[in-house]
């Protein structure tokens, strides 16, 4: 019996993509796949029939959520999805190593709007997933309607440091998870210690890519940043909190609350979600010190 789990979200640079959500690969008693995709899964053979190339990430800690979050870069030249509109499928299968008789199966459809002939740069796609402490093997595939077929493999090693065995995980060792989309979901209330006066804290969360080439925030980042703020609204010590979310790059306030009883996170994402990342005023890009002024101002205020 074979699992199958997934999500994946997809950035396309020119033009909008429809990135459906985690499709069913069939009842709940297996796996259905067509005979030619467990062909190149199995055959191990990287195929470029549809040009591509992928950039497998390391596995890393990245918040306070103790998952080992992994994910990957595909970049398809646009000169190769000419023509009206396309649709990619994405599959891959992860494979602990010490249980290789329990795959682990994603899947995305990527729905690519009309390119025009003289279309010129790249479409860029990325993947996550969790892991539990381990090593694991990927078996990658991506086709087109036309089933052109770009394939590829690698491992993945999901290792704590020495000095960190000690820390317990919130995935058992060799099992893989769909990487958690919900970033903002209400938290539980939390018994708060009494003390006099009450411990307060401010917050400023400057919500922008960590990588200068990305225009907006990945999955994968949005939810090292949200488990960090978890982490901060758990402690029984705090009673109030106040918030700033902001973009630097932007020198813009994109959510603010002030001394309040609990961090409203529904409230922070959907804020979140409105922003249009990479636009800036031409104006504060005149300011010689705008960046140092607008920091300031928010700790001061």
């Amino acid at each position: 019996m074979f699992r199958l789990c997934g999500f994946m979200m997809c950035l396309l640079t020119l033009g909008a993509v429809t990135a459906r959500g985690q499709l069913p690969m069939g009842p709940a008693a297996g796996v259905r796949m067509i005979n030619t995709d467990m062909a190149v899964l199995e055959a191990g053979d990287v195929r470029k029939d549809l040009p591509c190339a992928v950039t497998p990430m390391k596995s890393a800690l990245v918040g306070f959520d103790l998952r080992f979050h992994t994910s990957y870069d595909v970049t398809v030249p646009l000169k190769d999805l000419v023509g009206n509109e396309n649709l990619l499928t994405i599959l891959f299968r992860v494979i602990p190593n010490d249980h290789k008789d329990r795959p682990s199966y994603f899947v995305q459809r990527i729905r690519v709007p009309s390119v025009a002939e003289d279309a010129r740069g790249e479409a860029q796609l990325q993947g996550f997933f969790d892991v539990g402490e381990g090593g694991y093997h990927v078996d990658w595939l991506m086709r087109d309607r036309a089933e052109r077929v770009c394939s590829f493999y690698w491992d993945v090693d999901a290792t704590l440091p020495a000095k960190d065995r000690s820390i317990k995980l919130a995935i058992e060792a060799g099992s893989i998870q769909k990487i958690e989309t919900e970033s903002f979901l209400e938290d539980p209330p939390v018994a708060r210690i009494r003390q006099d006066p009450p411990l307060s804290v401010k917050v400023l969360l400057n919500y922008a890519p960590q990588s200068p080439n990305l225009a907006a925030m990945r999955p994968i980042d949005t939810s090292a940043l949200v488990s960090i703020l978890r982490g901060i609204y758990r402690d029984p010590r705090i009673a109030k909190f106040s918030l700033v979310a902001f973009s630097m790059h932007e020198q813009k306030v994109l959510y603010r609350q002030i001394s309040a009883d609990r961090i409203d996170f529904p409230a922070l994402g959907e804020a979140l979600q409105a922003a249009k990342p990479g636009t800036v005023d031409a104006r504060k890009l005149n300011q010689k010190h705008g960046d140092t002024e607008f920091l300031t101002e928010l700790i001061m205020n």
